[in-house]
């Protein structure tokens, strides 16, 4: 017995590991975008600042001008020809949009960071209630840098109950779910992602518009390691850990799908205990 049990707690630990390490690779597989994402910001919120320390030399220059020591008339006329060739009506004029748009560009870095780091972190092991569509839009705002230019966001997410669950872990199927879609889909892709209730379930259905799986590859889909990716693309383990993952959760996922039109995956989550 004390032998079953340390080999169910071995097995325990290898498959925590195993999810948090296709967490990394999922993560991994969005650095390209994230790099573009923060990139984008970061270069014209510098741009900013360098034009702002220029308009700051420009009023350092005025107020220099305006400590001389020049009789009353001499020191409007000399404050007006500055204030005329510095272009100081347009620089008030620049400085709250520029200061707006590098606030606004900095909060975006930040909030990628931010939606990383909490997908990345390990979390907690404890089952707790979990807001299903919370978890959704984690992920959405989490994959955002990698589905904006290629698909079509549609949702339709019903007000439903917690469920009980590892929001982090819950979190990985989405995460695997969206960017497998997108890499089914190409650059015209369409992700439609509902939620609803039935009874003391709520059912999530992830669907695409991408290129299908072969009915004889559908029932191997969520086994270790099958993958119709090229090589080097994901590790296989996606779909088999999400599988994993709803029985744990005591729910199931599913799928469908047809060549050429598309797949969706229905996931049971049961009820938290009201």
């Amino acid at each position: 017995v004390v032998e079953l049990q340390s080999t169910v707690e071995t097995l325990e630990q290898t498959q925590a590991q195993l999810v948090q390490s296709e967490k990394m690779a999922s993560l991994g597989q969005l650095a390209a975008g994230v790099a573009h994402e923060i990139n984008n910001p970061v270069g014209f919120s510098l741009s900013n600042i360098t034009t702002l320390k220029e308009y700051c030399d420009a009023f350092i220059e005025l107020d220099s001008a305006m400590s001389e020591q020049l009789p009353a008339n001499q020191l409007v006329e000399r404050y007006q020809q500055l204030h005329q060739s510095l272009d100081m009506a347009f620089i008030t004029q620049d400085m709250p949009e520029l200061l707006s748009d590098t606030l606004g560009g900095l909060e975006r870095v930040k909030d990628i960071v931010a939606n990383l780091k909490k997908l990345a972190h390990k979390g907690s092991d404890t089952f707790s209630e979990c807001n299903i569509n919370e978890c959704i839009e984690d992920c959405l705002k989490a994959t955002e840098n990698e589905l904006k230019y290629s698909m079509d966001i549609e949702k339709l997410l019903a007000d439903c109950p917690p469920v009980l669950g590892i929001a982090a872990e819950i979190n990985q199927i989405f995460i695997n779910l969206f960017v497998n879609a997108n890499q089914a889909c190409g650059n015209n892709g369409k992700l439609h992602i509902q939620s609803s209730v039935e009874g003391n379930k709520v059912i999530v259905k992830v669907g695409d518009n991408g290129c299908g799986i072969p009915q004889t590859n559908l029932d191997k889909i969520f086994d270790p390691f099958y993958t119709s990716k090229p090589v080097g693309v994901g590790t296989g383990l996606g779909l088999s850990i999400s599988h994993s993952i709803m029985e744990k959760h005591s729910g199931s996922i599913s799928v469908a799908s047809e060549v050429d039109k598309g797949t969706v995956f229905t996931l049971v989550f049961p009820c938290a205990a009201q």
